[in-house]
């Protein structure tokens, strides 16, 4: 299943009963949160649906950025 943030948009905390909403639906499986957003595993359709009925909530599939190297490399020298 793929990776998608779920990010909270109304102006205060999301009502505990969105979280618990979206933590009771079958196919999602929430993997990390914090107070207003949660990364969720869950098919595509599934989270288009839930935004739908939750809309003060968007979404964006997890992108992940790789990092470069801290260990510096000598260069060889001729």
């Amino acid at each position: 299943m793929a990776r998608y943030v779920l990010r909270f948009t109304g102006r205060d905390a999301p009502p505990d009963d969105h979280r618990q909403r979206i933590a009771n639906l079958p196919d999602v499986r929430i993997v990390d949160e914090s107070l207003r957003m949660l990364l969720v595993e869950a098919p595509p359709e599934s989270i288009s649906r839930l935004t739908q009925e939750l809309p003060d909530w968007t979404w964006t599939p997890e992108r992940t950025i790789p990092l470069p190297d801290p260990r510096p490399k000598l260069r060889s020298q001729k």
